[in-house]
């Protein structure tokens, strides 16, 4: 597969989560519409947030777009902790759903970095949902997954998410990055690659580790803003 076939189909993965939010939302628009009385406010309220879903997916695109082009501009100054919080907050029905249970662990000295909060906010949904993927399976033990952020020895903002699902063999981790690679029996193993030239486009690292217990732990850590 060449560039432009990888770019495309990365562009697809990114918008598929929005993309689903829209079809939802505009699928509860109509039931409002169709009860009896219609329930107006909630139509226009699910109304906005299909314009919304439509606006982020619209805007996702961009962005990645100049990520894969090399051209992405580091101008905001970014608060990681509120990126991380908002993840959760927008996976959390779904993590309910497989039932996995959520710890924050979010550190009160943070750096604040300079990049895109959306493709941030991309990066750690992706890790979270990779993480409940992980735990799928597991039913001997409660399903836990720990979100941290932490600054590291060299002034850097870190942020990790711990689960305790299958885990990973140390030989095979970097591989996990590669375009296309997946482990998954349904899926195109696009979200790591892209999360990781996200941050790489920000003068970060991503990476993973086996927990020294059941499952494995996805970290990156990013320069703090100038």
């Amino acid at each position: 597969m060449d560039t432009s076939e990888a770019w495309a189909a990365s562009i697809a993965h990114e918008v598929i989560q929005p993309l689903s939010g829209i079809i939802t939302n505009a699928s509860a628009c109509l039931q409002m519409l169709a009860s009896d009385p219609p329930n107006l406010e909630g139509a226009r309220e699910t109304a906005r947030r299909t314009i919304r879903d439509g606006e982020r997916a619209s805007d996702l695109v961009r962005r990645l777009r100049t990520v894969f082009g090399k051209q992405l501009e580091m101008t905001e100054s970014v608060d990681l902790n509120e990126v991380t919080r908002e993840a959760v907050a927008l996976v959390r029905s779904e993590l309910r759903r497989v039932k996995v249970q959520v710890r924050m662990e979010l550190a009160d000295n943070l750096p604040r970095v300079t990049g895109d909060p959306l493709l941030l906010h991309q990066v750690m949904v992706n890790l979270l949902l990779n993480a409940s993927h992980a735990m799928s399976a597991i039913d001997d033990r409660p399903r836990q997954l720990v979100v941290a952020s932490a600054r590291d020895a060299a002034d850097r903002a870190l942020l990790s998410v711990q689960d305790n699902g299958v885990g990973i063999d140390p030989n095979k981790a970097e591989r996990l990055f590669e375009a296309f690679y997946t482990s998954k029996k349904s899926g195109m193993g696009i979200g790591l690659s892209v999360s990781r030239a996200i941050i790489e486009s920000h003068r970060g690292r991503l990476w993973a580790e086996p927990n020294r217990g059941p499952g494995a732990t996805f970290s990156f850590s990013i320069p703090m803003a100038d």
